[in-house]
């Protein structure tokens, strides 16, 4: 799998409310030659974030499609979010680091009803959990406080399971444990 970073070559800290005039932008067929390809889209809760999904999702840069999951997807709108989902296109949710570092995460209830397989995640230990149990006890409070308990214990546990496979590729070679 190839795993993303600065898919819009924007390491220096390149961020546009809009246009795609980022320094150096993942292709289609970059992506698509990939295994799996998981990217960093969409980092945040403003206009840039926004901006970055709008830029990878058309054209010769559009990376939504089956062998993708994409981490963060915070500043969608409810449109992006159902564009997203029916590209296909897996998202891994790193909900500790989004609320430490945005004093928000994603709006989970939308990708969930528009059917997008959501993956959790941990991100990285300055900002996220430093492990699976403490990403568990953000996503329950998340879902008592925040979605209404919306959230079965099932659909916190596939993220944590089978999403979490089908979000790297790995389903296949790791197996599904199936009556």
């Amino acid at each position: 799998m190839t795993y993303q970073t600065f898919p819009l070559g924007d390491s220096d800290g390149t961020m546009h409310d809009s246009g795609c005039s980022y320094p150096k932008m993942d292709t289609t067929s970059f992506a698509k030659s990939k295994s799996f390809y998981i990217p960093h889209v969409a980092e945040g809760i403003n206009a840039a974030a926004r901006n970055e999904f709008a830029c990878l999702s058309n054209g010769t840069n559009n990376v939504l499609f089956d062998r993708a999951a994409w981490i963060h997807g915070i500043g969608f709108t409810a449109d992006d979010v159902k564009v997203f989902s029916r590209s296909t296109t897996k998202l891994i949710w790193s909900p500790r680091t989004n609320v430490s570092l945005y004093s928000d995460t994603n709006r989970i209830t939308l990708f969930h009803k528009a059917g997008a397989a959501i993956a959790l995640g941990t991100d990285w230990v300055p900002s996220g959990s430093i492990n699976f149990v403490r990403s568990f006890e953000c996503v329950r409070n998340l879902n008592e406080h925040s979605f209404g308990n919306y959230l079965t214990d099932e659909d916190i546990w596939r993220m944590a399971t089978t999403n979490g496979a089908l979000a790297t590729g790995t389903d296949k070679e790791i197996g599904m444990l199936k009556a």
